[in-house]
């Protein structure tokens, strides 16, 4: 309240409290309330007076910003990085409204350069030569200086999803959202957001009692805007395939990075939780006795997570961009780290050329402090970080394997003690007790110390990330305050992989290399043929979990299942036979229903897909049901042709016995094709090994050809239960299933069939 308001109340409140006895009847007692009424009204009329001119204080001066235009959200999250800076340089980023500039005149022209249909869902041709004109100019009302804007286009604007008046004045106010061009499903792909100085300016100011105070009493320094110092840089390394000095392709050891980032993404949401109140010495007022709680709350900071797929361009970004502590998840030897190349091939970086990485992405001194290094025998890439100057950094011993649960104790425990303010020596004692306690460990002491903190000799009591100190005068939900984002490197909806998926890493990294060229070769279709049960589908799914969160985002993968589709209409079918209904002119509603989807697909996902200047990618699981007519194959190369054509972004994986270009093309785009061979008996040995719920005795081997030797892996090879499979995976999986119940010995098998298999 201002201009005495509040004295007029407490005023007339202990007056009237005081000479309540003198009145000796109702009247005055009501008259006296009334005018005390009156009086307290005129305050609050006073000072609602004061309040609104408190957002009028400056005079109207031409260089006065009477309005902003920011980029909507949305808009800003799409465009790239490329497309803001020349936003920037046209000054439409952000539009400043001024009575120096008192009109701004947007239209196709503005942004012809910025965006294309090409690259951004953005089609500048949508939008009108003039498509909206943003004025400033008096308003009649208030008699003061405000903004407006006018539509002007064919296809028309909205503000706040309403769409407005042609030719039609209309006043803006802050917070309102202008849209110039929207997708079909009503996402805004171009608009701006107004924001009234003088409102924003108000609540700025009212904010400091409202919302949590950042404060770090441990280090004064790290206060400010800049929050570099508190993001965690993730990046896990999970190459398919390595390549030998003679170009020959071996597979690379899987890591289970999915579990070991929702692990790390777990312990910090833990940490989020905590929250402490201690308690108050007397200050010098002496407003705090003993044991009064504080008004001042510990608490974690909001940890930016930064998840990426390492490689040179993102470990560079990551050091340019600047976090606190680096996360990295992959393999190395004692001379090589390995990133990925961007395709499914191993990128060895020499311990020496990680300097230069940094020295090239840092661009100074670095806010690097620590350095997780998640992968067994790590030891040579903790030192080779070391060497680069990181004072902290955590590793495993050479020649040391650590369990998974191991592994998995260990982060948790970290990360949990290092985001809730422990120190970096603290945390990893922490961590290691935790191992050293667990009872699911084997030789849990052991096992605690392969874990190593480097240098040994290192002072390691520095606070990666300091608690912050939130003022509250009472008890507050903290949880709004930790708006946790964890980036999502694999997408939800896409199946899992099958158990026992194996020996198919380099088949599918060269698919994934055809899909994932974005020079001279460019495949869009791919076909994945092979006999019934030879791993078709299995593949699929690789190349889609692989590929799919390395091109596009969550979304722009999507598996659909013809032969599901295909095996609904039989039912249906069978069902109708049963009625007696005739089917003999039945149409075949597989690919009517297959466009259907496909097309829903496109309209939810495709616009955003292409205005992140992404991919699609679909899989259609068990075609043969379309190829095995000539009309049904030709109708489905046209659908496929169609929406080839039609969506530049889209890549097709298809999976079927037989090639969909035997006797004919798919017209405008080439087909690559796939064709899975069979296992050797060493590969199926490792398949079988890996599907079993139990050990393979030597004693039910008897029957083994492989009589002189002594290794179970190869009489297991030569057992004429597993070469009936004739190394088809589906064969072996079934044998797996069998072997649950009996021994090899036991499984009746045709040798005449078995062949010169070897």
């Amino acid at each position: 309240m201002m201009n005495g308001a509040p004295d007029n109340r407490v005023t007339t409140s202990s007056s009237f409290g005081r000479d309540s006895r003198a009145f000796d009847n109702r009247e005055e007692q009501f008259e006296t309330m009334k005018e005390d009424s009156q009086n307290l009204m005129e305050a609050m009329s006073i000072s609602q007076q004061n309040t609104q001119e408190c957002t009028q204080t400056l005079e109207d001066s031409p260089s006065l910003c009477l309005m902003r235009l920011v980029l909507h959200p949305e808009v800003d999250k799409a465009v790239t990085a490329f497309q803001k800076n020349a936003l920037e340089k046209k000054g439409l980023y952000r539009i400043e409204m001024q009575m120096l500039t008192p009109r701004v005149t947007l239209g196709r022209e503005s942004y012809v350069g910025i965006f294309d249909k090409k690259t951004s869902g953005v089609d500048p041709v949508k939008l009108s030569r003039t498509h909206c004109i943003i004025e400033t100019a008096l308003d009649p009302e208030t008699h003061r200086h405000a903004v407006f804007i006018t539509d002007k286009s064919t296809n028309g604007i909205r503000i706040d999803g309403v769409q407005v008046q042609k030719n039609k004045k209309y006043k803006l106010a802050d917070g309102q959202k202008i849209t110039l061009l929207s997708s079909r499903q009503g996402n805004v792909l171009l608009g701006y957001v107004a924001e009234d100085p003088h409102v924003r300016g108000a609540q700025e100011g009212t904010k400091g009692n409202q919302t949590a105070i950042l404060a770090d009493s441990q280090d004064k320094s790290q206060q400010g805007p800049n929050f570099q110092e508190y993001t965690l840089g993730v990046l896990f390394s999970a190459p398919l395939v390595g390549k030998d000095i003679h170009g020959k392709y071996h597979p690379i050891a899987e890591l289970d990075v999915k579990r070991e980032y929702s692990i790390l993404q777990k312990s910090l949401i833990e940490a989020s939780k905590f929250a402490k109140r201690p308690a108050a010495v007397n200050d010098l007022s002496g407003n705090n006795g003993p044991g009064t709680l504080s008004r001042i709350y510990q608490c974690p900071r909001q940890i930016s997570v930064v998840a990426k797929f390492a490689n040179t361009d993102t470990f560079r970004a990551m050091v340019t961009l600047g976090c606190r502590a680096l996360h990295f998840s992959g393999h190395g030897d004692e001379n090589h780290l390995y990133f990925e190349d961007g395709m499914g091939l191993v990128h060895p970086i020499p311990h020496k050329g990680l300097q230069e990485l940094f020295s090239a992405g840092g661009g100074g001194e670095s806010t690097l402090r620590l350095v997780f290094v998640s992968a067994c025998s790590s030891a040579p890439l903790a030192y080779a970080f070391v060497a680069c100057g990181i004072p902290h950094v955590i590793g495993v011993r050479t020649n040391q394997k650590i369990e998974d649960y191991a592994a998995i104790e260990f982060t948790r425990a970290f990360y949990l003690a290092l985001a809730t303010g422990k120190p970096v020596g603290a945390s990893f004692t922490i961590a290691q007790q935790s191992v050293a306690k667990s009872p699911n460990i084997r030789g849990p002491m052991a096992v605690a110390e392969k874990f190593m903190l480097l240098p040994e000799d290192g002072d390691h009591s520095e606070i990666i990330f300091p608690l912050a100190a939130v003022e509250s005068s009472n008890t507050i939900n903290l949880e709004p305050m930790k708006k946790k984002r964890y980036p999502k490197l694999w997408f939800d909806d896409l199946p899992a992989m099958c158990q026992g998926f194996c020996n198919r890493s380099v088949e599918v990294y060269k698919i994934c290399l055809a899909l994932m060229m974005t020079q001279s070769r460019i495949t869009r279709l791919v076909t994945i043929c092979g006999e019934e049960g030879i791993g078709k589908t299995a593949v699929a799914h690789a190349v889609a979990n692989y590929v799919g969160p390395r091109i596009t985002s969550e979304g722009g993968v999507r598996i659909f299942s013809v032969a599901r589709l295909a095996q609904d209409e039989m039912d249906e079918h069978v069902g109708m036979m049963r009625r007696n209904i005739n089917i003999a002119n039945g149409r075949c509603r597989v690919l009517t229903r297959l466009e259907t989807m496909v097309t829903d697909h496109l309209k939810q996902h495709k616009a955003r897909i292409e205005f992140n200047g992404q991919h699609m990618l679909m899989v259609m699981d068990g075609c043969d049901y379309l190829l095995r007519n000539d009309t049904r194959r030709d109708r489905f190369r046209v659908f496929l042709s169609d929406i080839l054509t039609n969506n530049a972004s889209l890549k097709i994986v298809l999976t079927a016995r037989t090639s969909i270009c035997a006797d004919g093309a798919v017209r405008g785009h080439g087909e690559r094709l796939y064709t899975l061979s069979k296992f050797d008996m060493k590969s199926a040995t490792m398949m079988l090994v890996s599907l079993m719920s139990r050990p393979i005795r030597v004693e039910e081997l008897k029957h083994a050809r492989a009589t002189n030797s002594t290794d179970k892996l190869e009489l297991i090879a030569s057992h004429p239960a597993l070469r009936a499979t004739k190394g088809i995976p589906k064969r072996i999986a079934d044998l797996a299933g069998r072997l649950n119940e009996t021994t090899m010995d036991k499984i009746q098998v045709d040798e005449s069939d078995l062949g010169l298999m070897e």
